[in-house]
């Protein structure tokens, strides 16, 4: 593999001038989409500043190697592009590394010259999807500002990792299956398999039921869902003979793999311990870091987000729980799957953080899509009344 750090010699300003061509793709993009859709001038102004993102995260507010992976991700698509790597043979990988960097290597972007470059290939995803997102109608006036202010998707969509290719398939696929588009969904959702099965497995039978039950028209009914956490529960307990090791394994492995010891992670011990940690693993793993567990600033930061975000879930909850609770009932059994099995096996804090955003951002789209959520609060009066957002924004 040839030598990438040849970059580092231009200095802090040089890597970044490099990656310039990167940056103006990505602003000419918000410029002439936000003036095709007519978007409002306010939301392209912050699509734009989400531009800058890139240039101010890595070896500016942290040290780069506080999230090394984005390392192996920036030498995966490098090896790609120059031919040292096929791109048959990375999808053949069993490293979700370089499937990962495969999807990556074909975004038409110059190639990435440092560990901030891919970080704009992320960028033009986030921005795409905005505009999809718009196209489709699924904004609101409460879901967009979300969706552009919330923090962890500003963070996590300007780094060089894969964690915004697995929010852009994610999102398109309930946004085909809210459309009974069957193939495409499949289409989206099938890349998930090669770069997180763990995603593939709590969205295949959420996006399934999604379409049997039409959510998106006729919701579930609350009876259906508790029938179905019902057996959910009963098929938690049948199958902790060969879950419970198997949780363990993937609970001490991933928490190894973020630094940890693994003496130091809780196992879990027999069936009513696997049932209890995974009923309330849920609300933990939405909310942790609490702000006496955070041990630096990054942390209190996150912490601090967690109650903002929290009080905006509740806030939405409750109101579509007044308007349509037949149709909410369906997403929070989707927010409760996967939080739980996240919960059972994620400990340490960034990685719950990192793991847990396109969850939160799906949740805080559909619901407010589906439920016709327009204002965090509301007067009574206006139970039931819906007001789907204007097609164009203007």
């Amino acid at each position: 593999m040839s030598d990438l750090n040849w970059i580092y010699t231009y200095g802090f300003l040089g890597t970044r001038l490099f990656d310039l061509p990167s940056f103006f793709i990505c602003l000419l993009t918000v410029l002439i989409l936000g003036y095709k859709f007519r978007i409002l001038h306010k939301y392209q102004v912050i699509l734009a500043l989400h531009c800058f993102l890139p240039f101010v995260l890595n070896d500016v507010l942290f040290n780069a190697t506080y999230m090394p992976d984005q390392f192996r991700y920036w030498r995966g698509v490098n090896d790609l592009r120059s031919g040292e790597l096929g791109v048959i043979e990375a999808f053949k990988s069993s490293d979700t590394v370089l499937t990962a960097s495969a999807l990556l290597a074909l975004i038409p972007f110059p190639t990435p010259v440092s560990i901030i470059s891919l970080g704009f290939y992320n960028t033009f995803l986030y921005i795409i999807l905005f505009f999809i997102l718009q196209v489709k109608k699924i904004f609101t006036t409460i879901s967009i500002w979300f969706y552009l202010l919330f923090p962890s998707a500003a963070l996590y969509t300007a780094l060089s990792l894969r964690e915004t290719l697995i929010f852009f398939f994610m999102i398109l696929t309930i946004v085909y299956a809210r459309e009974s588009k069957v193939f495409k969904s499949i289409i989206c959702i099938a890349p998930l398999y090669i770069i997180k099965f763990q995603n593939f497995f709590i969205l295949g039978p959420i996006v399934l039921l999604y379409f049997i039950f039409n959510v998106a028209k006729k919701g579930m009914g609350v009876a259906k869902a508790l029938v179905i956490a019902a057996i959910g529960l009963a098929g938690l307990l049948l199958s902790a003979p060969v879950a419970i090791p198997l949780v363990n394994f993937f609970r001490v492995a991933m928490f190894v793999e973020d630094g940890g010891k693994a003496e130091d992670i809780t196992l879990i011990t027999g069936a009513s311990d696997f049932v209890f940690q995974g009923l309330t693993s849920a609300l933990y793993f939405l909310s942790k870091p609490l702000p006496w567990e955070a041990s630096g600033a990054l942390q209190l930061i996150q912490s601090v987000e967690n109650l903002a975000v929290l009080g905006i879930l509740f806030l939405i909850t409750r109101q579509a729980w007044r308007k349509f609770p037949d149709k909410l009932t369906f997403w929070l059994l989707f927010m409760a799957l996967a939080m739980s099995v996240y919960g059972l096996v994620v400990a340490n804090y960034g990685t719950a953080v990192r793991y847990r955003y396109p969850f939160v951002v799906i949740y805080v789209l559909f619901v407010c899509a589906d439920c016709s959520i327009t204002r965090l609060r509301s007067d009574k009066r206006t139970k039931n009344y819906t007001q789907p957002m204007s097609k164009t924004l203007d």
